[in-house]
């Protein structure tokens, strides 16, 4: 499921603002613009890194560093591979420098993201409740995990990468991939059943 707009606060800049801080990424010639890049997928970068991170304002830091870091090396970037995997690693990786780089004492919030989609019109209030609370446990036990898992299980199930695409973005082997998933799967299963 792709973050939406809504879920960055604001969209990051507008097309006539993006021209006037990176000129030289409007030159297309064939080739994907930068600009065009991150319209097309600034959501995405934006809710792995607050997905990751599980802090908006840490969120936003990496995805700018990630635009901005994308944008320097832009002329270096291969056009014949998925403009999206590299993005996603790219803010993947940020995430992850900044998330270390916080102090270990700060709590992990359970906040990952409030834009956890539309009430369905049919479920009553209690249901709607219900629903909500399952998936704030969900949310808390994917932010609680040990960060070699916690990154696959972003890119897979609130990003909806593929094992190889997610081999692709984090520069691990497909079937170590599948393997932190297993694992994955396994420790979100026991922390979902403790904490019911």
């Amino acid at each position: 499921m792709r973050a939406s707009s809504r879920a960055y606060g604001r969209r990051m800049t507008t097309h006539a603002s993006l021209a006037a801080l990176f000129p030289a990424a409007f030159v297309s010639a064939g080739r994907v613009t930068f600009a065009e890049a991150v319209r097309a997928h600034q959501d995405e970068v934006y809710g792995v890194a607050l997905r990751i991170l599980g802090d908006r304002d840490a969120a936003r830091e990496a995805a700018s560093a990630a635009f901005l870091k994308a944008y320097r090396s832009w002329e270096r970037y291969d056009q014949t591979r998925p403009v999206r995997h590299w993005l996603l690693r790219i803010a993947a990786n940020e995430a992850i420098t900044i998330g270390r780089s916080r102090t270990r004492e700060r709590a992990r919030t359970t906040n990952v993201d409030e834009a956890g989609g539309v009430p369905d019109p049919a479920q009553t209030p209690d249901q709607a409740l219900v629903a909500r609370e399952e998936r704030d446990r969900v949310r808390s036990a994917v932010a609680g995990l040990p960060e070699l898992y916690r990154v696959p299980v972003v890119l897979r199930y609130f990003s909806e990468l593929s094992i190889d695409e997610i081999a692709a973005v984090t520069g691990r082997p497909s079937a170590t991939v599948g393997v932190q998933l297993l694992r994955a799967r396994a420790l979100l299963r026991a922390s979902l059943e403790v904490r019911s």
